[in-house]
């Protein structure tokens, strides 16, 4: 246990290192935070017609409208601070879309990275367990993204009390529909798309392939089920509680998937 401890934590620093020097992630890692914790605020601003009232109803809006009206008829709270509750809701869904993207680009290289760099074959010629080095590739990649997306919410959620207050003058902070997406489901959907990128990385000879197969593998079927659920997991607790419970073991799966399909002699063989 204790040779495994270690074995993992050398990986790990070794993994924190190689990320460190991507150049194409500091750029996500630097603008996607800054806009995640600007958006809740920008649509406080930007959200009169909504709040007040007052606006004709787009056709396309209808169903928001219907969950802002059954929220302040199970709640007892007025229509406008129903309506900002809601649209902060809503904004949580680019705090799951921030870890795809960075772990999307981090994880295309995970490993197509180190075959180029000609890095990877010493690793894989040791006795490290291949679970061991497959966890510690995917935290590495994960793990920093992960994190990114929490500060970011929690300044956007900030950002959100304060103008809300200053332009509509209510009072409403982000509610636990906002935070169990952030903070469990955001996780959830940043492991899985690490692991699709570790079982596409170790198959790729290129990282910039590596990194578009993997998007045509996952931005299509995000967006179906996001289009499909989306609107249900921002009024049904029960189902937004399914859906992490759904995502955790899919990533158990993925993650036994991608191991028993990683062959590091195949791998050992093929770059030498």
């Amino acid at each position: 246990m204790t040779r495994t401890l270690s074995a993992l934590r050398w990986m790990l620093w070794r993994e924190f290192l190689d990320q460190r020097q991507n150049r194409m992630l500091w750029p996500i890692y630097i603008l996607m935070p800054l806009v995640g914790a600007a958006l809740p605020a920008l649509i406080a601003l930007g959200s009169a017609a909504i709040l007040s009232g007052d606006a004709p109803v787009k056709p396309e809006m209808q169903s928001m409208v219907n969950a802002v009206r059954m929220l302040a008829a199970a709640s007892g709270v007025d229509l406008e601070i129903a309506a900002a509750t809601i649209l902060l809701r809503a904004s949580a869904g680019y705090f799951l879309l921030m870890p795809l993207t960075i772990v999307s680009i981090a994880g295309a290289y995970a490993i197509v990275g180190e075959k180029q760099q000609r890095t990877l074959e010493p690793v894989l010629a040791t006795p490290l367990a291949t679970g061991d080095f497959l966890l510690a590739k995917l935290m590495a990649v994960a793990v920093p993204a992960v994190l990114m997306t929490w500060i970011a919410a929690v300044l956007g959620a900030v950002a959100s009390v304060a103008a809300f207050y200053w332009s509509h003058d209510i009072l409403v902070w982000p509610d636990q529909f906002y935070w169990i997406a952030v903070l469990v489901l955001g996780p959830e959907i940043g492991a899985m798309t690490a692991l699709v990128c570790l079982r596409v990385s170790a198959r790729m000879q290129d990282p910039q392939a590596a990194n578009q197969i993997t998007a045509i593998i996952l931005v299509p079927l995000l967006l179906i089920v996001f289009s499909l659920v989306g609107p249900a997991l921002i009024t049904e607790l029960k189902l937004l509680l399914a859906a992490c419970l759904v995502g955790l073991v899919l990533t158990y799966a993925l993650f036994l998937w991608v191991r028993r399909g990683f062959n590091r002699e195949e791998i050992l063989c093929r770059w030498r």
